[in-house]
């Protein structure tokens, strides 16, 4: 039967709180190969304490060997390639509970989605942190949600602190404006309907040259590349992950004019919709 969408799972939510904790005991490709391509409408924060993984997040392989974290965000594509003896922790939660601040480093640390090697000290913090988030996890009628909603911040916290230093490290600019994370948060929900710069601009109340400055400045690319970039990630993913017509995906990205979208694709990534489904499904 042809694939007319990419998979979307949703949030196991037993707690009703927006949240899923569990340890994951020595994974390996035996018992993750149920895991294919697919997405989540939630976040899904990853320790691991010993063993090697690899997966694939939108076309980007990553690698982590031994004590490390890393993040996928709602709406990026991903499923594993190899995973040997690994074990740790597993968090999904609704975006909801991340602060603002918060939420802008995990933004940022998508844009390279590097895992995050850490030291024993730090290993042994978060890994006592979800041992008592998951205490609380499974005995909320004993401490009440407020100290587990407490403790969940308090580990959400812990990880994007780790992902805050490993940006610092990887790019010597500044932290983003708040105005540019408010900029990608439009973004990822709106790329279908709006094109345009000063579409976004409008929305934020501003003009198109102080958007695209300030984007600039914090990211090095103007706000036309990242609505683009945008855009033809979803393109990929659909091209790869579906069935969809070259014709049908242009309409569900909001372009009438296919043979438009088709140029732009081969602007953008080089070569035609058509050879990218091809060459990716070797």
């Amino acid at each position: 039967m042809p694939k007319t969408s990419i998979p979307l799972n949703y949030l196991r939510n037993e707690s009703g709180l927006g949240i899923s904790l569990q340890r994951i005991d020595r994974l390996n490709m035996v018992n993750a190969a149920y895991m294919g391509a697919h997405r989540d409408d939630h976040g899904n924060f990853f320790f691991q304490e010993e063993g090697h993984v690899r997966l694939m997040v939108d076309f980007r392989e990553i690698e982590l060997r031994g004590s490390g974290i890393f993040c996928v965000l709602p709406g990026q594509v991903h499923y594993p390639l190899h995973a040997e003896g690994s074990y740790g922790w597993f968090l999904a939660v609704e975006m909801s509970w991340l602060d603002e601040h918060h939420r802008t480093v995990v933004d940022e640390y998508a844009l390279h989605s590097l895992p995050v090697t850490i030291d024993p000290q730090q290993a042994r913090l978060l890994g006592r942190s979800l041992d008592l988030l998951l205490e609380f996890y499974e005995s909320p009628e004993q401490y009440g949600q407020p100290v587990l909603q407490s403790m969940l911040k308090t580990c959400l916290g812990i990880f994007t602190t780790l992902f805050e230093r490993e940006i610092v490290k990887h790019d010597a600019q500044t932290r983003p404006s708040a105005l540019s994370s408010q900029f990608r948060k439009l973004l990822s929900q709106h790329f279908r309907t709006v094109k345009s710069p000063s579409g976004y601009a409008a929305i934020l109340n501003i003009t198109s040259s102080y958007l695209n400055e300030v984007v600039k400045e914090t990211s090095g690319q103007p706000v036309s590349h990242w609505i683009q970039n945008e855009v033809m990630m979803e393109a990929k993913r659909l091209l790869y992950y579906t069935d969809l017509s070259i014709k049908e995906i242009a309409f569900d990205l909001g372009y009438d004019d296919h043979a438009y979208f088709s140029r732009l694709f081969r602007k953008v990534a080089g070569k035609s919709a058509g050879q990218f489904r091809d060459e990716y499904r070797k």
